[in-house]
């Protein structure tokens, strides 16, 4: 299948702090990829770069096969995009006002859509923006993503500023927009239950680099913590172990697991249970694997 975002080679340079990239990343349509890491990892600068805010130093970056600047007007017309600080009280008067421009540039704008998100996220067209919350004007922010039903949403920390209420109702709303099947999500979130509900793939990114593309279900599955009756030897072949740890029982950190229990298995160890390991522990496995956990964040995300 062809890929309906490609970065071949992308740099950028942020200020004096460090390298975003080179990244190279396919993503495919109709799946949600979750981007995760600390702040300061390069995360909004991508964004921005995805948008044409901000220009990449080096590499190939293509959305539809286009490129920037040539295709801007047609790639941007077919992209929902949530930036991570809201600016829509910046450049509008009232809600109603940011409605007409979104109806006027995207030709695909449902009028009837947009609605019903309004009475959804309990907003009203004569609503002005400066008066607004920082809440509020993320609910329109989304909906202005997703109005125009656009084949590429965008999202930098979608749910900063959400509460609990329209925090759902973002999760529905997404569920109900992946449903027609051909439809794609690229979105950075430091919430992992977002992760876990909506992601089909996970990206970690950290100090500008990316440390794998990965099948959410799949890493999930293959990382368990396992706790044995005795450490193994030396000698051992134990395969899958990226950690070991040892206080009042012994609990060894697997990233294959089902290879390190048949290895276990294999050399006499008992196995006294086995757990799942949460998505921000493994992500701090493999900052270690990667030698990347001494390095200092940035502030730009």
């Amino acid at each position: 299948m062809t890929s309906i975002l490609s970065l071949s080679q992308v740099t950028k340079r942020i200020e004096d702090k460090f390298t975003l990239g080179p990244l190279d990343l396919e993503i495919e349509p109709g799946v949600i990829v979750a981007l995760v890491g600390p702040n300061g990892s390069g995360k909004t600068t991508l964004f921005r770069m995805l948008m044409n805010m901000v220009q990449s130093d080096s590499g190939e970056l293509k959305l539809f096969h286009k490129q920037y600047p040539a295709d801007e007007v047609s790639i941007k017309q077919k992209v929902g995009y949530v930036s991570e600080t809201s600016v829509i009280h910046e450049m509008f008067k009232t809600v109603s006002d940011a409605l007409k421009f979104a109806a006027y540039w995207y030709p695909t704008w449902d009028v009837t859509y947009s609605e019903l998100l309004l009475e959804k996220f309990e907003i009203t067209r004569t609503d002005k923006l400066n008066g607004l919350s920082k809440g509020t004007r993320r609910k329109l922010d989304l909906i202005l993503a997703l109005a125009h039903h656009p084949d590429l949403l965008l999202l930098d920390e979608p749910s900063s500023g959400l509460d609990p209420f329209a925090w759902r109702l973002m999760m529905e709303e997404m569920a109900h927009y992946m449903e027609a099947g051909h439809r794609t999500v690229f979105m950075a979130t430091h919430i992992m239950d977002e992760v876990r509900r909506l992601a089909d793939y996970v990206v970690f990114l950290y100090h500008g680099k990316l440390l794998g593309f990965y099948e959410k279900d799949a890493l999930l599955d293959g990382w368990k913590t396992i706790w044995v009756d005795r450490l193994p030897a030396a000698s051992a072949n134990i395969k899958g172990i990226v950690a070991v740890e040892q206080d009042s029982s012994i609990k060894l950190i697997s990233d294959s697991a089902q290879e390190t229990l048949h290895s276990l298995k294999a050399n006499d160890i008992n196995v006294i249970k086995t757990q799942s390991v949460d998505l921000d522990e493994i992500f701090m496995h493999l900052l270690h694997k990667n030698n990347l956990g001494s390095k200092r964040e940035g502030k730009s995300g």
